[in-house]
């Protein structure tokens, strides 16, 4: 009896990883998102397709200066792109002439977007997919950066954008001056090496499941801590959480210096 429901609870873990992973690509990014406030503007959407790089080497994708980027693992062999070209102007004609000068590049296992002049009215924001073991290496200065489902070695650095990190594991680390931390974990430890995050001005929201072992590190200069996590608040004026969770297990740690800290738990 204990070995069939060590087995079944094996399988239905197998089941849960797999349901994170998409099994094909559905992109959200559209056109509608467009917003030029009182200047005229023009968006297109293009998809673009190429090999995933090999064992040991990273994707590197530039959101430049104005753009985000959202990465998804995918159960596919190679990388999807959507990327959102915009641009705004005094009119139409020049919105869309910036538009299609923009060039997107995919060689040498690098995103990034070109166009003749400066960057001060056009963008581009990505939404990838890729296979769940790819390395990553994120870059923005005004936009957000999103990942799901990826076990691997992940880099980020964005100036101006928010950071949401959803049912992630390996070797994650990274940096926002400007923008919040949303980290949500699902499974029943961090399978990896382990997380290292920060924010300069921004707050941290966890989201783990109650019975989640790992070693826990979260803290703030200015800012409280609040949630539901059975632990001790520790450090001056209850400023940061150090605790070994559950079982223990590789360590996860996110800390901000403005910026308030909520922790969640729920069941799983």
């Amino acid at each position: 009896m204990k070995t069939l429901l060590t087995a079944l609870l094996l399988a239905t873990s197998a089941v849960s990883a797999a349901a994170q992973v998409a099994s094909e690509p559905k992109f959200e990014s559209t056109c509608n998102e467009s917003r030029w406030g009182n200047q005229k503007g023009f968006c297109e959407t293009r998809d673009l397709n190429f090999a995933a790089p090999a064992a040991g080497q990273t994707l590197t994708i530039d959101g430049r200066d104005n753009g985000g980027i959202t990465v998804r693992a995918w159960s596919g062999s190679d990388v999807r792109v959507r990327a959102r070209v915009q641009s705004w102007a005094k009119s139409t004609e020049e919105a869309q002439s910036r538009v299609k000068g923009v060039k997107i590049s995919s060689s040498g296992n690098s995103l990034r977007a070109t166009a003749p002049g400066d960057e001060t009215n056009w963008s581009v924001s990505y939404e990838v997919f890729v296979p769940q073991h790819t390395a990553l290496a994120l870059n923005t200065v005004n936009g957000g950066i999103s990942v799901e489902g990826l076990q691997s070695n992940i880099k980020f650095d964005a100036t101006n954008g928010g950071i949401t990190l959803k049912n992630v594991g390996g070797k994650v680390s990274g940096h926002t001056t400007n923008g919040g931390l949303h980290i949500a974990l699902s499974g029943s430890k961090w399978e990896g090496e382990g997380l290292d995050v920060t924010t300069t001005n921004g707050g941290i929201t966890w989201e783990l499941p109650r019975n989640y072992s790992a070693k826990l590190f979260t803290s703030t200069t200015i800012g409280g801590i609040h949630g539901d996590l059975p632990v001790t608040k520790t450090g001056m004026l209850s400023k940061e959480i150090a605790a070994n969770l559950g079982q223990g297990g590789a360590p996860v740690r996110a800390v901000t210096t403005n910026g308030g800290i909520k922790v969640n738990q729920a069941g799983e």
